[in-house]
Parts: C-alpha cells; sequence; structure tokens
C-alpha cells in the first residue's frame, strides 16, 4: 500500500481527528501505511476502519484493535462515546479519524491510494461472466506489465476498496471488478475506483429483486459508464504517458440491451469511445468460428477499429461458447488499455479457470464433473447447459435454485427446464423453485428436497452407466445459498473410489 496522511483524509472524509496525549501518529502530517478492516491486523501505523454489518459493529471492537497495536482508527461514534467504550489509557495511545460513514472512509482511503498509484484502471461489472472476464483481462496485460486484480469476490463495497488498497507505485496496470445488486451499488464504488477504461459484460437476469426489474439492471449496470464519461467526458481527448485515449467504455454487442447503449450514449458511440465485443458482424472486437470441445475452446478474433490491430485464431483450455465471447471482451479492454494483438494470444492461452468456474474433471472410467457450482444467474445456467450439450454419451444437468430473482423467479426456473428438455439426458434438481425446472422439462427429470437423497440417486445412476461403459457428464449449478459444492465433493469421491 502506498501511505497516506491522515490530513489527506480528513480532507476527504470531512472528518475529525483527535490525537491521544501518548500517539505516535500525532500531527495531521503523521502517515499511515496499512489500512485494516480487521481488529487482529494491526500495528503502530495501521488504521483500523471498523464496519458495521447486519449482525455485528466492529466499533464494539476497537479497544481489541488498539490492544494489537493499532495506531490509529475511524469512528462514526464520536469521541465522547469511545470514552466511554474504551478505557482511556488505550485511547491515549492512538489517533481517532471521526466521520459520518466508516465504509465510506474505507472507500476514500483506497481512492487516496488509487490516485496515488498513478495504475492504469480498468473496471468491470456485468449479470454474468466479469469474474471470467477479468482473469482473462488481467492475465494479458499481465504479459506487458505489473498488474493487480480483484481476488476471489472482493468486488463490494468493502472488497473495492480493499482491492484498491493493494495499489502501490509498481503496478502498471489493473483491473477490477465491481458487482452490484441494487441500483447505487456501482455507482458508490465507482466513486473510488476513478476508472480510466469501463467494460460490462452483459446485463441479464440476474439479481431482478434488487433492480426491480431487466430495465433495472441496464440502469445499474450503466452506472459504471456514467462515472467514465463524467471523468472522461466524451467531447474531450484525455491521453496516457504512452498516448493511449483515456474514458473508453466497451458493452455487449449481442446483448437486447445495445440498442438502449448506442442511444444514451450515443455522443460516446459516435465519438468511438463507446466500443462493443461479441458475434455480431459490427461489432468492435468480433469472435467468430466458435468450435467447443470437452476440454478446449477455439475461436477467430478480429477487430473492426484500425485502432487495434488483431486478426487471430485462438485456442485456449476453457469450456463454453460464451467463454469465447468472454475472451473478446477481455482482448478489446486489454487492448484499449494497451496490449498487442500477441499479449492477447500469449495471456488468454495462460488463464487458468477458478475453482467453481466450469472445471472438468476426467476420469479413465468415463466419468466426466464439470464443477460450476459458484454460483447461478439464469444466463449462465443457460450458458452452462449449451455447454453440456457439446459433450458426448449421457449429459446431466444438476441443477439447484437460483436466487434473488423476485417476481421473475418462477417464470426463469420453467425456462431452465424447457431450454434443458432436448440439449440434455437427465436434469437433477433440488431446492423448492427448481421443481418449475421439472415441471417444464418433463420426462428424464427428478426434484429431490435433499442433497443426500439426490446423492443417492446420482451415485446409483453412475454405477449402472459406468458399469455399462457409458460416458457420463456431470455438471452442477446452483446459487451459492444451494451449497452445491456438497453435491461436487461426493461425486469427487465416488469417482475417486471407482478409480
Amino acid at each position: 500500500m502506498i501511505a497516506f496522511s491522515l490530513k489527506e483524509l480528513v480532507q476527504k472524509s470531512k472528518g475529525l481527528l483527535h490525537f491521544g496525549a501518548k500517539s505516535k501518529l500525532n500531527s495531521d502530517e503523521a502517515l499511515i501505511k496499512s489500512v485494516s478492516t480487521s481488529s487482529k491486523s494491526a500495528d503502530q501505523d495501521t488504521l483500523f476502519v471498523p464496519l458495521k454489518g447486519e449482525r455485528f459493529d466492529a466499533h464494539d471492537f476497537i479497544e481489541d484493535a488498539l490492544d494489537h497495536g493499532a495506531g490509529a482508527v475511524g469512528s462514526h461514534r464520536s469521541y465522547d462515546e469511545l470514552k466511554g467504550q474504551v478505557s482511556l489509557e488505550k485511547l491515549e495511545r492512538c489517533t481517532v479519524v471521526e466521520c459520518s460513514d466508516t465504509l465510506r472512509l474505507l472507500g476514500l482511503c483506497g481512492q487516496i491510494v488509487r490516485h496515488k498509484s498513478g495504475t492504469l484502471i480498468g473496471a468491470i461489472t456485468g449479470s454474468c461472466g466479469k469474474t471470467t472476464v477479468k482473469e482473462m483481462s488481467a492475465s494479458i496485460l499481465a504479459q506487458k506489465g505489473k498488474t493487480l486484480f480483484t481476488e476471489g469476490n472482493f468486488n463490494n463495497d468493502v472488497g473495492v476498496p480493499l482491492t484498491l488498497l493493494r495499489l502501490d507505485n509498481s503496478f502498471e496496470y489493473a483491473i477490477v471488478e465491481q458487482g452490484a445488486s441494487h441500483l447505487e451499488d456501482i455507482a458508490r464504488t465507482s466513486e473510488f475506483v476513478e476508472a480510466d477504461f469501463a467494460l460490462i459484460t452483459n446485463v441479464g437476469e440476474a439479481h431482478i429483486e434488487g433492480f426491480g426489474s431487466s430495465k433495472g439492471v441496464y440502469q445499474g449496470k450503466s452506472e459504471i459508464l456514467d462515472k467514465l464519461f463524467s471523468l472522461y467526458p466524451v467531447e474531450k481527448k484525455d491521453y496516457t504517458s504512452t498516448g493511449l485515449l483515456k474514458g473508453i467504455a466497451i458493452v455487449p454487442a449481442d446483448n437486447k440491451f445495445i440498442d438502449c447503449w448506442k442511444e444514451d450514449y450515443l455522443s460516446a458511440f459516435e465519438q468511438g469511445k463507446l466500443l462493443t465485443f461479441g458475434t455480431s458482424s459490427s461489432a468492435t472486437m468480433q469472435v467468430s468460428n466458435i468450435v467447443s470441445t470437452n476440454n478446449v475452446l477455439s475461436f477467430h478474433l478480429h477487430s473492426n477499429d484500425e485502432r487495434f490491430k488483431c486478426d487471430v485464431d485462438i485456442t485456449i483450455n476453457s469450456l463454453g461458447r460464451h467463454n469465447a465471447i468472454n475472451a473478446a471482451g477481455a482482448a478489446l479492454l486489454a487492448m484499449v488499455m494497451g496490449a498487442s494483438e500477441q499479449e492477447v494470444v500469449q495471456g488468454l492461452s495462460t488463464t487458468e479457470n477458478m475453482k467453481g468456474r466450469l472445471t472438468p474433471i476426467s476420469y479413465d472410467h468415463g466419468l466426466t464433473i464439470i464443477d460450476d457450482a459458484y454460483n447461478a444467474s439464469f444466463n449462465a445456467v443457460i450458458a452452462a447447459i449449451d455447454t453440456l450439450e457439446a459433450f458426448e454419451g449421457n449429459r446431466v444437468f444438476i441443477f439447484g435454485d437460483m436466487g434473488e430473482l423476485g417476481t421473475q423467479e418462477v417464470e426463469l426456473h420453467q425456462k431452465v427446464g424447457a431450454y434443458a428438455k432436448d440439449k440434455i439426458d437427465l436434469l437433477l434438481c433440488i431446492g423448492p423453485l427448481s421443481q418449475y425446472s421439472v415441471s417444464a422439462m418433463g420426462h428424464k427429470s427428478l426434484h429431490f428436497t435433499k442433497h443426500e437423497d439426490l446423492i443417492d440417486y446420482l451415485e446409483n445412476y453412475l454405477t449402472k452407466n459406468l458399469q455399462d461403459q457409458h460416458k457420463v457428464t456431470c455438471l452442477i449449478k446452483g446459487s451459492h445459498a444451494m451449497h452445491m459444492d456438497i453435491v461436487v465433493n461426493a461425486l469427487k469421491d465416488f469417482a475417486n473410489q471407482k478409480a
């Protein structure tokens, strides 16, 4: 992390400083060298930022942070309140940054570090695919220079600032993932990221309960564009030190909202600052000749923008036609940030699948397990079914409920079953909503109320088919709340015992 002064933070947060008589950070010029949201991870140069959650308020652990050595603490409780909460002897050893909102204080810490780093930042959001595109674009940019990217699911109000705090002067590039489940979520984190480039992977039926409608999802995801074009107005030309034009946004050409983007951001589109990717012949980065086999994905990338030279065949170790489209988006984002065609090829070829995201494991006895259990939006489920369809032998889709779909939850679960009907051989479901998928699928589908019952049925099915030397591929998909990893782990144990 790049150090910053207490003065910088107080000016940003419009807060108040309270210096303890024995504090080593005893002036507004004193430097904060690390920021922590954990009371157990602190030293004398650390600012502890206590956050308030649904079930706890970390302000209750301020004294614990001081016991672990924190030199400064943020607090939305007044200094007088802290005097009644923390022993005066300990309070005198620290500096308190009193503010109205410690979550915002954390974000401002990230923003300060972001400004000091001088790193070129690309921001990514979308209903699904954003983690894959993040991994791909970061892998491409890593061929060019040191690149930071969001780790795991650190894409919310807390994770985004913590990602920014990892920046230092050695990073040339950063790819920051921004998630959202309500309007204004992206607007809040975008304030701190202040991205130079932005990409929306897609707008689909995800978090409809929070956004209210598909149009609400479109508006929420487009907040990333609103922030970008407010920082880099379309009529102005802002360039990097290497001559790259900043303020370029990228959206999916094949999405149903493409005409909305072209209308709502018409000036950006006409000025070449709103680009597109996908299978459409009009896409800035067009992907074609997509061939998806069991473990290999091949496709052709062609740029229709002379500013970004790309016309190349690519083969990667990945699954699913949708990942070729993800690769087109990642390639375009990396190229507007300075990557070459060769770096695109090298970067995509070294991208690794994340655990729980279409990760295949094949066994000699004929079973293939595809772990896609991390989470499930409607669009991602449809893509998973398409991926499974390409496999030989018996294709089994093991499906847990999708979450946060609001009034469309029944309809979208029915659509899953109807879509799967002619593409797979067996649908096994768990969760109250997926019973509508079973009804829509009809025969070749079963519903279970317990993981154990589903696993017992599946193991009996596999034993019979593998004995008859049939190839079987099982793809497991469901929302995080459905704990589909239980099925994945049971299948792996079964496969290893049969090996």
